[in-house]
């Protein structure tokens, strides 16, 4: 785990802004790429299409799950955060560091991985879509 001078109660709702706010991305990105998975705009030759568009249909259920785990901690921890106003010792502010790294340390994990999955979908996506035919 890191270690960092302590951070205010306003660093912590900061924090869980921001990673809200990408959980909310992350989440309309999710929606995109099932609509994409499930589209038929790829190239129908393409060897293995089918079984690769399932792999990475599986890959984004996973990724939903842990999304919505986070999304739950995130809330929960964002709740938390007002008990903090009420810490008056040593303690009491090293417990809710230590939880809020432990919570970044979750968070960093769940976008790697999705990050990493998304590149590549939209990787090999990308590179089987129907081209545009010209008619002459």
């Amino acid at each position: 785990m890191e270690t960092t001078l302590p951070l205010t109660i306003d660093q912590f709702h900061q924090d869980v802004k921001v990673w809200k706010s990408n959980v909310a991305l992350a989440s309309d990105e999710i929606q995109f790429i099932e609509n994409l998975t499930h589209s038929y705009i790829f190239e129908p030759s393409t060897p293995n299409l089918f079984e690769r568009l399932e792999h990475y249909k599986t890959e984004v259920s996973k990724i939903k799950v842990l999304l919505k785990s986070i999304d739950v901690l995130l809330v929960k921890h964002d709740a938390e955060l007002s008990g903090m106003l009420e810490c008056d010792t040593v303690s009491c502010d090293v417990f809710f560091q230590e939880k809020h790294l432990t919570i970044k340390e979750q968070y960093r994990q769940f976008i790697d991985s999705y990050n990493k999955t998304k590149s590549e979908i939209f990787n090999y996506c990308g590179n089987i879509l129907k081209t545009k035919k010209e008619i002459t």
